[in-house]
């Protein structure tokens, strides 16, 4: 089985769907910039729609961790879901005449980022900033507040860009390694806005309530993962 390395077409035509695990490391980049990594899990399954070309709905849960002890003195944890709708294509298959046992699929999308942050002191371990309080409500402006308060995630646009290199295990099965970097629409995803320290009130609403847009960086998130892919029929048919 692992001996061949690839396969005529004429006896692999089969594109079936397939659904994957994978698991890995993070990387928030945002304000709080020292290099710390926290961990994931996600799924993910894959519509081949056209030959080389898949449509994939890639979900993710897991943790984002960063710290800064200059200026800010703070490390911030976030929690997360994310769900995105991607697609991708099967680059290697462009350049040969017969299909490789191996994939390199780049892919491109968007989603939302449901997440929930808070920063604490280096020093003393207290909260300083949150996304989330039982004072925060829903709000298009940042300003106007709608609903009912104690809103405990935000959510945000996601554009999502990665590269994922496979190999076959057997006919139904192949092992991948997986690279993606994420571009959030806010500021705030470390608990933490552009060079503003300031400390929230305990009666206050959150102090990264609101939108911030425009005038403020986006944050970004990364990982590098492994996982396992399980197709619903035989990727490559029997000579």
């Amino acid at each position: 089985m692992f001996s061949q390395t690839r396969i005529p077409k004429s006896q692999s035509d089969s594109h079936p769907a397939s659904f994957a695990i994978r698991g890995g490391f993070t990387k928030l980049f945002g304000d709080l910039n020292e290099p710390l990594t926290g961990g994931f899990g996600g799924a993910l399954l894959i519509l081949p729609v056209y030959k080389t070309v898949s449509i994939e709905t890639p979900v993710e849960t897991g943790t984002l961790l960063a710290q800064q002890k200059e200026y800010y003195n703070s490390s911030a944890k976030t929690r997360f879901i994310q769900a995105a709708l991607t697609a991708s294509v099967d680059v290697l298959d462009w350049f040969k005449e017969e299909r490789s046992l191996h994939e390199i699929r780049p892919y491109v999308g968007a989603g939302l980022l449901f997440f929930r942050a808070e920063a604490r002191d280096l020093t003393t371990g207290r909260v300083q900033r949150v996304t989330n309080n039982q004072g925060s409500h829903r709000s298009r402006d940042g300003i106007e507040a709608r609903g009912k308060a104690g809103v405990k995630r935000t959510h945000e646009l996601v554009y999502v860009l990665g590269l994922r290199g496979s190999t076959a295990l057997a006919r139904r099965v192949s092992i991948f390694c997986d690279v993606r970097f994420n571009i959030v629409r806010t500021d705030k995803l470390d608990a933490t806005l552009d060079n503003n320290n300031g400390v929230m009130q305990a009666t206050g609403p959150a102090f990264t309530e609101g939108n911030h847009y425009g005038t403020n960086s986006h944050d970004k998130w990364g990982y590098i993962a492994g996982g396992l892919n399980f197709y619903f029929g035989e990727r490559f048919k029997k000579k």
